[in-house]
């Protein structure tokens, strides 16, 4: 079968022909490495494929990030991140809270995430419905929307992305921390990063400060750096910006942490069991 590429929404593209669990062809995976970098988010559906091509296949792009802290590795192999409101001897077994809020990931690091890419093993169900959707925004798109005073005024900007942000927010909507939470938030990592980031393979510029990370713009007074950082999360958001994905039991999405935002939908709580399994790139 052909590999094909159709557009999905305001962002984003499936990815039709593809088996993840076999080989791809050189010719085959520059359509779907193009249409990665075009659309910011790649859905490829229809393939049932395990741990071992999944790494096969988002190594393709680069080199996989390796976890050195073991709480949601499980049996996995150090590349697989597990993501899941799974329980088992009172712990989760996953990063249960992943993506509360409007965030690229890593972007409290000195070198942020490269691309991460999804599994999805199990999908909560109710009435015959898939919940726990995850919404996607193109910080690209959003970037080239902004009138031009807006653009002059963003150059040269910098702002502090920070992680104890993103866990304040977590604790203040109640939500109780893990292990490894515990362990990430005590790291107490932030970086400063341009608020407009020029992507490093299309050379898009794309807004980079987010609702969950960013806490600063440096050099502007308090009260004017928190209404800018409100202005510009909320714009990226808009829904001509957006693609919604409803899950699929061995759905793979793939999304771009430089041009693209994400965030969770939890309308779902046990025994409707959600386990994904994700890769990211190094930066």
């Amino acid at each position: 079968m052909a590999v094909t590429v159709q557009r999905l929404d305001s962002m984003g593209a499936e990815i039709k022909g593809v088996d993840l669990s076999a080989p791809i062809s050189d010719a085959d995976f520059d359509i779907i490495r193009n249409a990665f970098y075009e659309h910011g988010v790649v859905v490829l559906r229809d393939s049932q494929f395990d741990d071992e091509d999944h790494i096969r296949f988002s190594s393709r792009f680069g080199e996989l990030k390796k976890l050195k802290y073991d709480a949601y590795l499980g049996d996995q192999r150090p590349e697989i991140f597990i993501v899941s409101n799974i329980r088992e001897n009172g712990e989760y077994i996953g990063a249960h809270d992943a993506g509360m809020f409007w965030h690229s990931d890593g972007p409290f690091l000195s070198t942020p995430h490269g691309p991460s890419a999804l599994h999805a093993l199990e999908v909560p169900m109710q009435d015959g419905r898939a919940l726990g959707d995850t919404h996607f925004a193109s910080t690209s798109a959003a970037y080239d929307a902004l009138p031009e005073n807006m653009k002059q005024k963003l150059e040269g900007l910098q702002a502090v992305n920070s992680l104890k942000r993103r866990f304040e927010l977590a604790e203040a909507s109640g939500v109780q921390g893990s292990a490894a939470t515990r362990h990430a938030k005590d790291q107490g990592l932030e970086a400063i990063h341009p608020v407009v980031r020029r992507h490093p393979v299309t050379g898009r510029k794309c807004l980079y400060v987010s609702d969950g990370y960013t806490t600063e713009i440096l050099g502007l007074p308090e009260d004017e750096s928190k209404a800018l950082i409100r202005e510009l999360t909320q714009h990226i958001i808009k829904p001509e910006f957006r693609y919604t994905h409803s899950w699929r039991v061995h759905d793979l999405v793939m999304w771009d942490n430089c041009s693209a935002q994400h965030k969770a939908t939890f309308d779902y709580k046990l025994p409707q069991r959600r386990l994904m399994h994700r890769t990211t790139l190094v930066g």
